[in-house]
């Protein structure tokens, strides 16, 4: 039997995990304290938190996905590890805009997807091309 082992995708997947977490957590918090059981009920704050916990389940489960299948074909520590930090910080900076807003645009959303985007990008090129 082989068994393969990613514990650089692990730890990441560890990380965003735990963002994933403390983001529906964050829902179910806004949620109670606006009485609201299903939905957003109308209320900007109780979306927002609600579109951060959804944009990253949008985005993660992808770029983990193409980390792994990095790492099983001999990506490269540095590369995966770059990934890895991009991701969970731009995760964490995308959070961060919606759920401390200042405005509808601002600079830690913008690049906090902007680092997702590049994550799933670089990493799909580079699996083109290994």
């Amino acid at each position: 039997m082989n068994l393969v082992s990613l514990p650089i995708t692990a730890v990441y997947a560890a990380l965003c995990g735990f963002l994933v977490i403390a983001l529906a957590a964050t829902v179910v918090r806004f949620r109670l304290g606006k009485k609201v059981s299903l939905g957003d009920g109308g209320h900007k704050d109780v979306n927002r938190a609600i579109r951060a916990h959804g944009n990253t389940m949008e985005y993660v489960p992808l770029a983990l996905l193409l980390m792994a299948l990095l790492e099983i074909n001999g990506g490269g520590d540095t590369a995966l590890h770059i990934y890895g930090a991009l991701l969970l910080g731009g995760r964490l900076l995308y959070a961060y805009g919606m759920l401390v807003p200042k405005s509808s645009a601002n600079p830690p959303r913008q690049l906090g997807i902007l680092t997702s985007w590049i994550v799933i990008l670089a990493a799909g090129v580079q699996l083109l091309i290994i």
